[in-house]
C-alpha cells in the first residue's frame, strides 16, 4: 500500500464567475520511505499540489489516500489534524519567530500534543542535535544565520516524528555551499528512513533526491524515477 496516491486530482480556483483550473487530473503514487521532488514552471500547479498533499489545500475532485485513509472530503479541521500528526514542513523562508530561542521554535509544534514541558523539551533537544545545532540551542532564532535558521526549520519539522517531510524550496533563500549543506542533511533524513517530498525549481537541488515529478500546464509531464542521484557539487 503506497503512502500516498493519488487519482485524478482536480484543483480549481473560484473567484466569483471566474473558475481557474490549476490541476487537471493528476494520478500518481509516492510509497514510505522515498525521496521525491517535484518540478515545474512558474504556475505549473507543482506547489498547488504540494499544499494539497499536505493538508494544506482542498482538492476540488478526485481521490487522495494518505496511508490507505480516503482523506478526499476532510473538512479544514480534520486537515489540521491529518497535518498536525504526521506532517512536517520546511519553508523557503524559514517561519521561524524571530524573538524567541531555538529550543522554543522547535518546541512550536509539539504544544499542540499530549506531552508535559519536559517531554517536549526532550524531544526539542534531539531534533536539534539531529540537525548538528546543538550548540545554537538558546540562541534567538534572529542572531543566526540563513543556513541555521533552516537547520531550526527542519529540526521543528522533525521533532513530531511525521510521517513525512515537505520541504518548499527549501534552498531558495540560501547561498550555494550552505544550499547544498541543507540538501545532505536532507538526504541523510532520507536515508534514515524518512519520507521527503521536496518542491524545487533547481534541477541541481531536485538530483539530491531519488525521483523527479515533472508538472507542467497542471499535469504531469514526466515521471523520473530511476535518475542518476547526485552527490554534492550542488551549485545555483
Amino acid at each position: 500500500m503506497a503512502l500516498i496516491e493519488v487519482n485524478d486530482l482536480v484543483k480549481t480556483y473560484t473567484n466569483g464567475e471566474v473558475q481557474t483550473p490549476v490541476l487537471k487530473g493528476i494520478t500518481t503514487k509516492i510509497e514510505k520511505g522515498e525521496f521525491v521532488s517535484i518540478m515545474g514552471p512558474s504556475g505549473s500547479g507543482k506547489s498547488t499540489f504540494m499544499h494539497i498533499l499536505g493538508f494544506l489545500d482542498p482538492l476540488t475532485s478526485g481521490v487522495y489516500k494518505f496511508n490507505g485513509k480516503d482523506v478526499s472530503e476532510f473538512d479544514d479541521d480534520a486537515r489540521a489534524i491529518m497535518r498536525r500528526e504526521n506532517l512536517g514542513f520546511i519553508f523557503q523562508f524559514f517561519h521561524l519567530l524571530a524573538g524567541a530561542t531555538v529550543l522554543e521554535n522547535v518546541m512550536l509544534p509539539l504544544y499542540y500534543l499530549p506531552f508535559s514541558l519536559k517531554e517536549r523539551e526532550e524531544k526539542a533537544r534531539r531534533a536539534i542535535d539531529a540537525v548538528e545545532l546543538t550548540h545554537r540551542t538558546d540562541f534567538v532564532s534572529n542572531k543566526l544565520s540563513g543556513g541555521e535558521k533552516q537547520r531550526v526549520a527542519i529540526a521543528r519539522a522533525i521533532v513530531n516524528e511525521p510521517s513525512v517531510i515537505f520541504a518548499d524550496e527549501p534552498t531558495g533563500n540560501l547561498d550555494t555551499k550552505t544550499g547544498e549543506t541543507i540538501l545532505e542533511l536532507l538526504t541523510k533524513l532520507h536515508e534514515d528512513g524518512r519520507t521527503i517530498i521536496m518542491v524545487t525549481h533547481e534541477q541541481e537541488a531536485a538530483e539530491f533526491s531519488e525521483r523527479i515529478i515533472r508538472i507542467r500546464d497542471g499535469v504531469i509531464e514526466k515521471d523520473e524515477r530511476d535518475h542518476k542521484r547526485r552527490r554534492g557539487s550542488f551549485s545555483k
